[in-house]
C-alpha cells in the first residue's frame, strides 16, 4: 500500500512522467526537469500522489506520457501511509519520506508530511506539508 486519501478534497491533474521510470500507484511524486518522478528521502516539495502504476512492461514506459496525479485542493487532506514502528507520540511530528511510498518518522530534514493519527505500528495518517498545489494555488 502507498498513499491513499482518507479525508478531504483533491483533484486530478495530468503531468508528463519521466521516461523509463517505474511509478507505483499511490506513490508520492516530485517534479524533476519538468516531469513527475517518485519522491525520495531528500524530496523537499511534492507534486502530489500518483493515481497510475507505470511499469517497465508498459508500451509507453520510455515515453513522457501524461499520468493522473492527485493534488489536495484544501488544507488538512489526510492520507493513509506506510511507516515503521509508529507510536502515539508521533502525532504532530513533521517528517520526511523514506521513499515514495513510506513515511520516515525519524527523518526531519525536509518535513514534507505531518503525522496526524496512528492507525497501527505500520500505518499512519498524514497531511502533506509541502506540495506543488499548495505553493501554486492549485
Amino acid at each position: 500500500m502507498a498513499f491513499t486519501r482518507r479525508t478531504g478534497k483533491t483533484k486530478a491533474m495530468w503531468f508528463p512522467k519521466a521516461a523509463s521510470t517505474a511509478i507505483a500507484e499511490g506513490a508520492a511524486l516530485v517534479f524533476s526537469s519538468g516531469y513527475v518522478t517518485p519522491a525520495t528521502s531528500t524530496s523537499p516539495i511534492l507534486a502530489g500522489i500518483s493515481r497510475k502504476t507505470v511499469a517497465s512492461t508498459d508500451s509507453d514506459y520510455a515515453s513522457h506520457t501524461l499520468i493522473p496525479v492527485e493534488v489536495p485542493v484544501e488544507d488538512g487532506v489526510k492520507w493513509e501511509a506506510l511507516t515503521a514502528s509508529a507510536v502515539a507520540t508521533d502525532i504532530g511530528v513533521a517528517c520526511d519520506l523514506t521513499d515514495s511510498v513510506t513515511v520516515n518518522r525519524g527523518g526531519t530534514s525536509h518535513k514534507v508530511v505531518t503525522i496526524t493519527d496512528v492507525i497501527d505500528a505500520t500505518h499512519v495518517l498524514v497531511v502533506l506539508n509541502s506540495f506543488f498545489g499548495h505553493l501554486n494555488g492549485a
